[in-house]
C-alpha cells in the first residue's frame, strides 16, 4: 500500500485540495440555515444530501483530487518510475484510486457532520443518516475511478469532468427521468434518498438503493480494470 499512502500525502497537503473544502462548507451552511430557520422536512434532507452533496459536491471533490493523483505523475515523469517497479500496473491505478477515494471522504468529513445533525433534527433515523454518507462515499468512489481512467486518456480530464458533473449530472440527469440509469449520481441518490419518507413526488429517486449499490460498485471495478488496461499500453517516456 506504499503508493496509496504516498499518494494520500501528497493530496492531502496541496493547495487544490485544501481548496476543496469550500465547496464542503456550503453543505455545511445550508444545514446550518435550515436548522436556524426551522426548515426542517423530510424534502430539506433529500435537497442538501441528495441535489448538493452527492450530484455536484463529492463529485467535484473525487473528480479534482483523482485527476490530481494521477495526472502530477503523468507531468513529473514519476509515473515512468511507478511502472517500472515491482508492483503490477492495475495494482497501480487500484491504490491511486483508493488514495483518491479515501482524500475525498477525509475532506468530506464536515459534511458527513453536518447532515448527521440535520438528520437528527428531521427524526429521520440513524439508518437513513447512515446511508446518506454510505451513498454519498460510494460515488465519491466510483468517481475516483472512472477520472483515474479519464486521467489516463486525456490531457484535459478535468475540463472534462467538470463539464459532465454541470451538464450531464447536474442538469440532464436531474431533470430527464429517462437518464437517470446512465448518472452515477442518481444512483447515489437512489442509496441516499431511498429510505426518506414523506418526500415529494419530484425528490423521490426512481431507482432503488440495491441498484445503486450494484451499479455503483461495478462501475468502480470495470474503471479500475480498464484503468490498468489502459497504463499497461500507454507509451510512457
Amino acid at each position: 500500500m506504499t503508493v496509496t499512502r504516498l499518494t494520500i500525502r501528497a493530496l492531502l497537503f496541496r493547495r487544490r485540495s485544501l481548496a476543496l473544502l469550500f465547496p464542503v462548507a456550503a453543505v455545511v451552511f445550508f444545514v446550518a440555515l435550515a436548522i436556524i430557520r426551522g426548515d426542517v422536512i423530510p424534502d430539506t434532507q433529500a435537497i442538501i444530501v441528495g441535489r448538493l452533496l452527492v450530484t455536484t459536491v463529492a463529485p467535484l471533490v473525487a473528480l479534482v483530487l483523482a485527476v490530481t493523483a494521477i495526472g502530477d505523475e503523468r507531468e513529473s515523469g514519476t509515473i515512468v518510475y511507478l511502472a517500472t517497479a515491482r508492483i503490477s500496473r492495475l495494482q497501480i491505478v487500484a491504490e491511486k484510486t483508493l488514495a483518491a477515494a479515501i482524500c475525498a471522504a477525509i475532506l468530506l468529513f464536515p459534511a458527513f457532520v453536518a447532515i448527521a445533525i440535520l438528520g437528527s433534527h428531521l427524526g429521520v433515523g440513524t439508518d437513513n443518516i447512515l446511508r446518506g454518507i454510505a451513498g454519498t462515499l460510494l460515488v465519491a468512489t466510483v468517481y475516483s475511478a472512472v477520472f483515474v481512467m479519464v486521467g489516463l486518456l486525456l490531457r484535459r480530464a478535468l475540463v472534462v469532468g467538470i463539464l459532465y458533473i454541470l451538464v450531464w449530472e447536474g442538469a440532464i440527469a436531474t431533470i430527464a427521468p429517462s437518464a437517470e440509469r446512465f448518472s452515477m449520481t442518481a444512483w447515489g441518490r437512489g442509496i441516499t434518498d431511498g429510505g426518506i419518507y414523506g418526500l415529494t413526488p419530484d425528490l423521490v429517486p426512481t431507482l432503488a438503493a440495491s441498484t445503486g449499490v450494484v451499479a455503483l460498485v461495478a462501475v468502480t471495478l470495470l474503471a479500475v480494470v480498464l484503468a490498468g488496461w489502459r497504463l499497461g499500453r500507454m507509451d510512457l517516456p
